[in-house]
């Protein structure tokens, strides 16, 4: 009996439903291998909030800023007490305040007061460091008049403080002084500046005096003190630069868009949270990191523009960086605090905004621009958050391999070994052997197909046709 083209048709029909259910599990089967993949990373990842995440990235490229002067007080005439006429005396003044990278070869941005003191301040800071010695040559000369004799040091000891009582203090003895410095009486000269930078925490033991840090250039200030009224002088903005390559960087967002209500959050080193007794010596590099939100946008007396918040500010934040919550963008850096009667008043600060200072990169030919280290460091905690220890590893080393003076990678290194020898690590999934295997199955069930065709079409060639 011949081979009928209705059994073909039934073959082909059977070929189609098969074909079909093969199909349709391969498409679930696929479907919840992937699911059940991606739920099985997810489920071990580690969720970060937008303020972890932005602390975390501008963290490594917050700096601590030392600036300090040196230089001679030198007594210009002194009628009452000739032998102290043209007397010099060595002075050191400092302090300390924050910023950040904005380039990986070294371009930091701060504020202009931060590396840069006025005068009259300067002038301030020179006399109440010589008080104490200046006061002691003129008790030493009014003792020799009196006595015809030079005073032992445990008479001036014991007369000191007399002599402070009756200059009315130590405050008042300096504020006397420094008349007589606003006067002329008394000059500064052979002054010398030294701006110092630092990053991280002291971790592992390792420290770092506060003063050995690394030594920057100060490329550009716009900052000339304050008016009588408290005005700023010039825009307050300060670049520094440190023979640094490869150093972690932040990246600048757009001030004008910034609303107000925006959430965001300042890094920096205020002295109140850095420099306390009862903290260990190993904290004093560790950044502090406060929130708030853009309470109002205000216009100064020269018509530029700040931008009010809410997030605690004081001494030692200026020159830190401000950065929206949301994107880890830094839109604005610290920089005024609110006072009344010589009082700070807490919950109202200032943030100059950061298209002031893109003004003065711009006009200076540098960019803000990420580096190397910040693409490793951005992998591996990309990777280290979602338990992929060992290629986290890799590209943390990377990072500080670029810039050793990454200290927070070394934590993270750490932490992702521990993770490992717990068992925790999410192995990467093998999709380029899932896409070869695939490959290999679609091709295999292409050429099933092609030689049941071949066999169906010669079987078909054989048919003889009934006769009519």
């Amino acid at each position: 009996m011949g081979f009928k083209f209705e059994t073909m048709k039934n073959l082909f029909k059977i070929f189609n439903r098969v074909e079909k259910r093969l199909i349709i599990k391969s498409a679930i089967f696929g479907a919840g291998f992937l699911l059940s993949a991606l739920f099985f990373t997810s489920a071990n990842a580690q969720v970060l909030t937008e303020a972890q995440r932005g602390l975390i990235l501008n963290k490594p490229a917050t700096v601590f800023i030392s600036t300090y002067y040196e230089g001679s007080v030198i007594i210009q005439s002194s009628a009452d007490y000739p032998p102290l006429s043209g007397k010099s005396y060595s002075f050191k003044a400092g302090a300390v305040g924050s910023g950040f990278v904005i380039n990986p070869d070294g371009y930091i941005l701060t504020n202009g007061h931060v590396v840069k003191f006025e005068d009259d301040l300067l002038g301030y800071e020179a006399i109440r460091d010589v008080i104490t010695p200046i006061i002691e040559d003129v008790l030493a000369i009014e003792f020799s008049k009196a006595a015809n004799r030079t005073p032992t040091q445990a008479e001036m000891d014991a007369m000191m403080p007399a002599m402070m009582q009756e200059l009315g203090g130590e405050a008042e003895a300096i504020n006397t002084f420094y008349t007589a410095y606003k006067a002329g009486e008394l000059k500064l000269d052979n002054i010398k500046r030294d701006v110092y930078v630092q990053q991280g925490a002291f971790v592992s033991g390792k420290k770092i005096p506060i003063k050995e840090g690394t030594k920057a250039d100060v490329k550009v200030v716009d900052f000339d003190g304050f008016t009588a009224e408290g005005e700023v002088k010039g825009k307050d903005i300060g670049i520094i630069k440190v023979p640094q390559n490869n150093m972690p960087t932040t990246v600048l967002g757009d001030s004008d868009k910034v609303a107000v209500g925006t959430r965001i959050n300042v890094v920096g080193y205020p002295g109140t949270a850095t420099f306390q007794d009862f903290l260990s010596k190993e904290s004093q590099l560790e950044p502090t990191m406060t929130a708030g939100i853009i309470s109002a946008v205000k216009t100064m007396k020269d018509g530029t523009k700040v931008l009010q918040t809410d997030a605690a500010l004081t001494y030692g934040n200026s020159g830190g960086p401000a950065f929206i919550e949301s994107t880890g963008e830094v839109i604005g850096i610290a920089s005024l605090v609110a006072t009344e009667k010589g009082e700070q008043k807490v919950g109202f600060s200032y943030l100059r905004p950061s298209n002031i200072a893109r003004e003065f990169l711009t006009g200076n030919n540098i960019q803000n621009k990420q580096g190397a280290t910040d693409t490793s460091y951005r992998k591996g905690l990309d990777l280290f958050y979602a338990k992929k220890y060992s290629k986290a590893i890799e590209e943390f080393e990377t990072a500080l391999r670029l810039y050793p003076k990454l200290i927070d990678v070394q934590d993270y290194i750490t932490k992702a070994q521990e993770g490992i020898a717990r068992g925790e690590e999410v192995k990467e999934f093998p999709w380029g052997w899932v896409i070869a295997g695939s490959v290999i199955v679609v091709f295999g069930f292409i050429i099933l197909v092609i030689i049941i065709v071949i066999l169906v079409a010669r079987r078909k060639k054989k048919i003889t046709p009934p006769p009519a």
